[in-house]
């Protein structure tokens, strides 16, 4: 016969234990943003704003979602505004991230489709605003090298005290490059048990010889056994995040 109070009870306990368990790791997740934070914060030693490109080796390597999570720790810090500007104009992810209308955005204002104003969106997290990509264009590269660009992130570095780039795999295309060169730091992201060491040094070579100063490397999907081994990076429920700095 089936026991209801018996079934019942033992739901209730699976139902605790599962919310305890994924507070447990949203908290875990949560503090190791805030780590990466500040030391992404420490890394940059100057006055006025800071401009931070995130980019990985290949594309599926978390890097738009730990820029939109890194960037909303900054924005969470007292009188910090931080403007994310979505540069990967080939696979765009920002505008989805945050929930936000894809245009008018980035290649409509380097286009001279709109003003400054038109393209910087409110995001849900306070002092964090966005510019996403407007249109996926046919020539990338040229856009964000031109001089639109460079005026574009003049005008941003008076407004905003954080300019976070969410830019394309280096290693796969060089739309990230001009940037680079207008960057004060790149956090390179990498996929737990997917990314290889050619790979990364073949990352980091190009961050190098485009000018760049690499910050540090965010590994993404760390698995919970891997905290439980030791060591020091990666919180996470099958998605989590470490700190390399």
């Amino acid at each position: 016969m089936f026991n209801k109070k018996k079934s019942s009870a033992k739901n209730r306990n699976n139902k605790n234990q599962q919310s305890v368990n994924v507070d447990a790791v949203n908290f875990l997740i949560r503090e190791s943003y805030k780590t990466a934070r500040t030391n992404i914060d420490y890394s940059i030693i100057k006055k006025g704003c800071k401009k931070i490109i995130f980019t990985s080796s290949a594309k599926g390597e978390g890097k738009t979602l730990t820029a939109v999570n890194i960037a909303s720790a900054l924005a969470q810090q007292v009188d910090t505004k931080v403007v994310l500007v979505e540069t990967d104009l080939r696979r765009p992810h920002v505008h989805l991230a945050l929930g936000l209308a894809p245009s008018p955005g980035l290649t409509n204002y380097l286009n001279m489709e709109c003003e400054m104003q038109d393209i910087i969106k409110t995001s849900h997290v306070e002092n964090l605003s966005a510019i996403c990509y407007g249109a996926v264009p046919p020539n990338p590269s040229e856009l964000l090298s031109s001089e639109n660009m460079t005026e574009l992130i003049k005008k941003l570095e008076r407004d905003f005290d954080y300019i976070i780039f969410d830019s394309p795999p280096v290693a796969v295309v060089i739309d990230a490059v001009p940037i680079i060169k207008q960057s004060d730091g790149v956090v390179l992201v990498v996929k737990n048990n997917s990314t290889t060491y050619p790979q990364l040094n073949k990352t980091i070579d190009i961050v190098k010889r485009s000018g760049g100063k690499p910050l540090g490397v965010i590994i993404n999907r760390v698995r919970p056994e891997d905290t439980r081994k030791g060591k020091r990076y990666g919180y996470g429920y099958g998605y989590g995040y470490g700190y390399g700095y």
